[in-house]
């Protein structure tokens, strides 16, 4: 036990780290915007509904899962567009890309054209389930950078406005959360043992994509590793793998239950994520 809670905190510490310098340049980004008196949030959120989701699903593509904490936290504040966020979120890529470059030199019967053409697929999939987004749901209002700052108590405007120090307390607070949920998903997936469970999925049309992308949802880098890795050794078949990289979002999850207040909208943004990613997936399996 005590082996599998010090590789759960190493693993959660790993993970969280990584996201840290994007989600502070995030966050120094907004409270520059909200000092701005030439831009603001709906000045950027109009660019988004255009230009958004085609942005996000080409930056989800790279492995930083911080980049799907960054666009949760600019949806949040109302800078960018429902859709805009969940073409980074469908895009992200987290670990699949490292283990996939990986496995080339192994036993694994994947080559690079197959590696780029499934990235492309995800980032493609991203933009246009991004635009879908924005086409078929209304676009929610009354969010802005000063009321998170606001519900975060960051002072940005106290004394001399010091951006760099309100987007450290923005940064310090997100990163305590995600510290602690990344350490115990670490520790739940370790005991539980939930390598073994994608073994039972066996490849059936429908109930596999349902089922993976109910274990895509959980927001752990580690989700993405198994994933891919059951892949590539013949578990998983296409279609589950999209149904569950497309449904698993890193920490974006964890941002957007952290900075947006409106838990409802939250859990309907999850459900599209979810069905939305399902729906590919069972798609997949019967085309390809």
């Amino acid at each position: 036990m005590s082996n599998v809670l010090l590789s759960a905190i190493t693993d959660g510490v790993k993970d969280t780290a990584i996201c840290i310098p994007i989600l502070f340049a995030t966050y120094l980004f907004m409270e520059i915007l909200e000092g701005s008196s030439k831009i603001n949030e709906e000045t950027l959120c109009r660019y988004s509904r255009k230009v958004g989701p085609v942005l996000g699903g080409l930056l989800g593509v790279i492995p930083q899962c911080g980049l799907a904490g960054s666009a949760a936290a600019l949806y949040s504040t109302g800078t960018v567009t429902l859709g805009t966020m969940l073409a980074v979120f469908f895009a992200t890529s987290d670990e699949m890309l490292p283990v996939m470059l990986a496995s080339l030199s192994g036993r694994f019967a994947i080559g690079v054209g197959a590696i780029a053409a499934i990235l492309a697929a995800k980032a493609l999939l991203g933009v246009v389930l991004g635009y879908l987004t924005d086409f078929a749901v209304k676009a929610s209002t009354g969010k802005n950078i000063h009321s998170l700052c606001e519900r975060e108590h960051c002072a940005c405007d106290g004394e001399a406005g010091n951006v760099f120090r309100s987007a450290l307390i923005h940064t310090l607070k997100i990163t305590v959360m995600l510290l602690i949920v990344n350490v115990v998903l670490s520790a739940a997936i370790s005991i539980l043992g939930i390598e073994s469970l994608s073994g039972t999925i066996i490849n059936q049309p429908v109930i596999g994509p349902i089922l993976i992308g109910l274990f895509g949802l959980i927001p752990n880098c580690a989700i993405s590793i198994i994933l891919t890795e059951s892949y590539l050794t013949g578990v998983l078949n296409l279609g589950c793998l999209f149904a569950g990289l497309l449904a698993n979002a890193g920490i974006g999850l964890i941002v957007l239950f952290r900075t947006n207040p409106r838990q409802r909208e939250n859990f309907m943004i999850v459900l599209i994520m979810y069905v939305m990613s399902v729906a590919t997936g069972i798609i997949i399996q019967f085309v390809v």
